[in-house]
């Protein structure tokens, strides 16, 4: 298993994004699920839209 980590970032319809590292999707699945609970969303309504080996730059 590669410790090699991505940045998943995930969009719900209202265009909210969260981004996040993980080590796989299986993980950033997981996480994904914990943060749209914390936001009060339904895991279900956020799409991945990206995976990258660098986080967005914010501006």
């Amino acid at each position: 298993m590669s410790n090699k980590k991505n940045y998943y970032a995930f969009e719900d319809p209202s265009g909210k994004i969260i981004e996040f590292q993980a080590t796989s999707l299986q993980q950033a699945m997981i996480i994904k699920k914990k943060k749209s609970s914390e936001l009060g969303i339904p895991k279900e309504a956020f799409e991945l839209k990206t995976i990258r080996k660098k986080p967005t730059q914010s501006a």
